[in-house]
């Protein structure tokens, strides 16, 4: 992404759970909280100061958004749905045991860190991402009073700077306590590299921390994309400099993270979200496949 602009992936993924959210037979697989605040996202970032009016533009938007989805990666919208829906209930059930702290890496324009602050109150929960997103979505809170609880911004371009030395300029966060660490749609932007020194990095954190995070499926050498993807989605991406950039095959994920001292917790595909969350009348919806979502803890 270009260092002085929000991303548009971000706008992309929330826009997508809008358009689900308000879809007529989809829209029953969109949990109240998360369809409330994205609603709210959506409507004061995108809808609010409409020159055509809130009521056209929100059908506009909703047409673009479905739109794009076709012309991109039909059933994208619906797999970040479930993906969200998997990720949050591991970190609800983690923030009720045995976690004191959330740490959510390149959270975009996703509420889930907002939400958990307002609904675990004790806990300290830090959402990290670059500036320039971090910037407009705190301008949308600030302006149109979104709750928020008692989370922390804190802003971090990891490009040019260690998940460890912005953890260690940020007061609320205890190096002491275990830790949910959670990268979300970000891993497939990263060189090899800097993915395992991010689990380096988590791994020397407290005792009892982990990460749950997605990523890519390498379809071949190099290759990393969704299965169904159209051709002009990489050149979208690479025109907006977010091109995919690294990825793995399911069944080496286990000896990659052994290799940065984690352990394999929970994994899943598309598909066994669709069998596993998924109602009735939509258990046969378009969803695509290609990227995956997993739980690992520190061995150590």
């Amino acid at each position: 992404m270009k260092q002085d602009q929000s991303s548009h992936t971000a706008r992309f993924v929330s826009n997508g759970i809008y358009w689900v959210s308000q879809h007529e037979r989809l829209g029953i697989e969109v949990p109240e909280g998360l369809a409330s605040y994205t609603a709210e996202i959506t409507r004061c970032r995108e809808l609010s100061g409409a020159l055509l009016g809130p009521s056209l533009a929100r059908r506009l938007l909703l047409l673009k958004a479905g739109v794009m989805q076709s012309c991109a990666i039909p059933g994208i919208y619906l797999h970040h749905v479930l993906r969200k829906r998997y990720i949050e209930s591991l970190a609800r059930e983690a923030l009720g045991t045995t976690m004191t702290q959330m740490v959510v890496i390149g959270a975009g324009f996703d509420t889930l860190s907002l939400r958990l602050s307002v609904d675990c109150p004790g806990h300290t929960i830090i959402e990290i991402d670059h500036p320039a997103t971090q910037k407009v979505k705190r301008a949308l809170l600030e302006d149109f009073q979104l709750p928020a609880g008692s989370g922390q911004f804190l802003p971090a371009d990891l490009a040019s700077e260690t998940l460890a030395s912005a953890l260690a300029r940020c007061t609320p966060y205890d190096p002491d306590q275990p830790t949910l660490f959670i990268v979300e749609g970000l891993t497939m932007y990263l060189e090899e590299s800097t993915v395992r020194d991010l689990l380096a990095c988590i791994g020397d954190q407290a005792r009892g921390s982990a990460v749950l995070f997605t990523y890519m499926e390498e379809s071949s050498p190099g290759c990393y994309d969704f299965q169904n993807a159209r051709r002009v989605t990489s050149w979208w991406l690479a025109l907006r400099h977010e091109r995919f950039t690294w990825g793995l095959k399911p069944a080496d994920l286990p000896d990659f993270l052994s290799e940065s001292g984690f352990s394999l917790q929970a994994h899943r595909t598309p598909e066994e979200l669709r069998l596993e969350l998924l109602t009735e009348p939509n258990r046969h919806a378009k969803l695509t496949s290609g990227e995956n979502t997993a739980l690992a803890s520190a061995s150590t």
